[in-house]
């Protein structure tokens, strides 16, 4: 698209400002009441409501799939307006460019769904329901970004509303800063209203969750370095550990549609509590919907991240601070993490797509998101302090062990970890002239109301 202005602009009748999509879909700290809720279905119309925003300078605030539980993420509470993206949620595939384009407010599983009618795949989110654009802007996930990189580093070309109205495109040839800040920078430089993302024919996979006692739990995280182990070998291995007091889930995965062979050998001989998901064939899109958690709009939820190389005694006493702190807690609230396997390639993929601008370091190690779970509102406190002394736990035992590693994942962080101070002095300040560049009054920076933001980073 050609650089456009909307200050003469038309725009639909669609544009409403209306109270839209209040049932939050994850936590009921996702979505708080606004004064405004702008419903926005066109990329003209995104420029349109900066405008208005800018004029009355109005606090803001961005949501796409309100996936993120974090305290007036994606949400503003009764002192500004939201800005839905939900309604921008087009998915057109151009099979002879190996290229989809979808907007911010799509979901994965539905973004999944087109390509396979299409014998494609796509780099996405893990979990159904989860929505396109905040995802992609704080890095993400897919269970093979050993073989793919990161979610950002599979995109091919950024439509951007900046903070001026002004509609451009960020690619590896056109507004190049631009377009690495944007994989992994959060929402400080503007408004993304389509993602253009590399497709790829091979979308079959083997996958299993199987679940073990907590008896066993020396033996599986034996099992699990041996598979960090191979996925440096063999990049077509995927899998997930999540923790909990009493038992570990085991998700393996295995790319295309031969069977693992030995990706998985060590963990024969281990006892099986259950099976949820038996060995199957199928696609990204049914793993989803297998992964995807039950979403309870009257539970409150919270998340942080954090990092460390991989060692199995570690790993084995991580679980064993889990299960000492959830002993201190009543049954309203729960306490997990999951460790998600990050190895060498997934750093060198994102240098090889044009760059990112997270800084991960280059070796094995596991991103731990580590959540907590309630009901009531009176446990807000007890539920909130407990996840920070977990989270103190764990990074204490790592740093004293030298296994501590500082980047953090936007995905996962809590709004009281600074993830963008993680990627280290050098990148923050590269991001900090990326957004002084394209939004020299600094409106995201003052206007936006929450998210991991350039302003704020170093000062949580």
């Amino acid at each position: 698209m050609s650089e456009n202005n909307a200050e003469t602009g038309q725009y639909s009748s669609n544009f409403t400002a209306r109270r839209s999509r209040l049932t939050p879909i994850r936590s009921s700290t996702c979505w708080l009441p606004a004064t405004c809720f702008l419903k926005l279905t066109t990329t003209l119309e995104v420029a349109v409501a900066l405008r208005f925003v800018k004029k009355f300078n109005s606090s803001f605030s961005i949501r796409s799939g309100g996936h993120n539980s974090n305290p007036s993420f994606g949400s503003i509470g009764e002192a500004g307006i939201v800005l839905d993206l939900g309604a921008l949620n087009t998915i057109s595939i151009l099979p002879a460019e190996n290229v989809v384009s979808v907007g911010p407010g799509a979901t994965w599983d539905k973004v999944y769904e087109e390509l396979e009618k299409h014998k494609m795949t796509v780099v996405g989110g893990r979990v159904s329901g989860v929505g396109v654009g905040g995802l992609i802007i704080r890095g993400g996930m897919s269970h093979f970004s050993n073989h793919w990189g990161l979610v950002c580093d599979n995109v091919k070309n950024f439509e951007v509303v900046l903070a001026d109205s002004t509609i451009v495109n960020a690619n590896a040839t056109e507004n190049i800063d631009l377009f690495r800040a944007l994989k992994g920078g959060g929402s400080n430089f503007g408004i993304v209203t389509q993602f253009d993302l590399h497709t790829y024919p091979d979308y079959r996979v083997w996958y299993t969750f199987r679940v073990y006692s907590a008896e066993h739990t020396d033996r599986v995280m034996e099992a699990y370095v041996k598979v960090q182990e191979a996925m440096e070998i063999d990049d077509r291995i995927g899998f997930f550990l999540s923790i909990n007091a009493g038992f570990l889930v085991a998700g393996m995965l295995y790319r295309g549609s031969t069977r693992p062979g030995s990706a998985f050998r060590a963990f024969d001989g281990i006892s099986i509590m259950s099976t949820p998901v038996p060995e199957r064939y199928g696609t990204q899109l049914s793993v989803a919907r297998a992964a995807a958690m039950e979403r309870e709009a009257k539970s409150v939820r919270e998340t942080a991240t954090s990092n460390v190389k991989a060692d199995t005694k570690l790993y084995a006493d991580l679980h064993r601070i889990l299960r000492e702190t959830a002993n201190t807690i009543p049954p309203s609230i729960s306490l997990s993490f999951t460790f998600q396997p990050v190895g060498l390639s997934t750093a060198k993929k994102g240098q090889e797509h044009g760059g990112n601008c997270m800084n991960i370091p280059p070796e094995s190690q596991s991103w731990l998101a580590i959540l907590c779970q309630w009901t009531d509102d009176v446990d807000d406190g007890l539920a909130r302090k407990k996840l920070r002394e977990l989270v103190g736990g764990i990074e204490s035992l790592a740093k004293v062990r030298g296994k501590l590693l500082d980047f953090q994942f936007m995905n996962d962080a809590s709004y009281t970890q600074s993830p963008l101070q993680s990627y280290g002095v050098e990148s923050l300040e590269s991001l900090r002239a990326v957004s002084r560049k394209w939004d020299p009054e600094g409106v995201f920076q003052k206007l936006q109301s929450s998210g991991f933001l350039l302003s704020r980073a170093g000062s949580d």
